[in-house]
């Protein structure tokens, strides 16, 4: 979560606020992933894109950091994607729990989920940015056919 030290109270609130940033950061790289899919298949420069967001109000540093790399396909994993997957499945039911919709998290979880488990991708030990190469997959367009 960072390299700063911050106290949340009682024992679990650390882990319960582990899971609220870990699951927020796979909805981020799922739909960061969905939009250089499509940036790519439209004809736009990924390279570009990934400049753009960067200069914008939705700029983060994990799409600095990780943009690139996607595009080269690079997944050497800092976070892998199988934790990535645990966090945000469990995120989803400690939002059940405590009675909150969680439905942009619940359908990142499913994309997520599906990669963990794709045998042919093989990507759960890989990077959780690699969820990208399960959005090329259930793609159709041309250039994700290509890719």
């Amino acid at each position: 979560m960072g390299k700063a030290s911050h106290f949340l109270g009682e024992i679990g609130r650390g882990t319960r606020a582990k899971l609220v940033v870990n699951s927020l950061m796979g909805t981020m790289m799922a739909a960061y992933s969905e939009g250089l899919a499509l940036s790519e298949s439209v004809g736009l420069d990924p390279s570009k894109i990934i400049e753009v967001i960067g200069q914008g109000a939705i700029a983060s540093p994990i799409y600095a950091m990780k943009g690139p790399k996607m595009v080269a396909k690079d997944h050497a994993p800092n976070f892998p994607l199988k934790h990535a997957h645990k966090d945000m499945k469990l995120a989803s039911d400690m939002a059940k729990e405590a009675g909150v919709s969680y439905s942009v998290n619940d359908q990142a979880e499913l994309v997520f989920r599906k990669a963990r488990e794709d045998a042919d991708l093989n990507v759960a030990d890989a990077d959780f940015s690699a969820v990208f190469e399960q959005i090329y997959k259930d793609s159709t367009s041309t250039f994700a056919k290509e890719r």
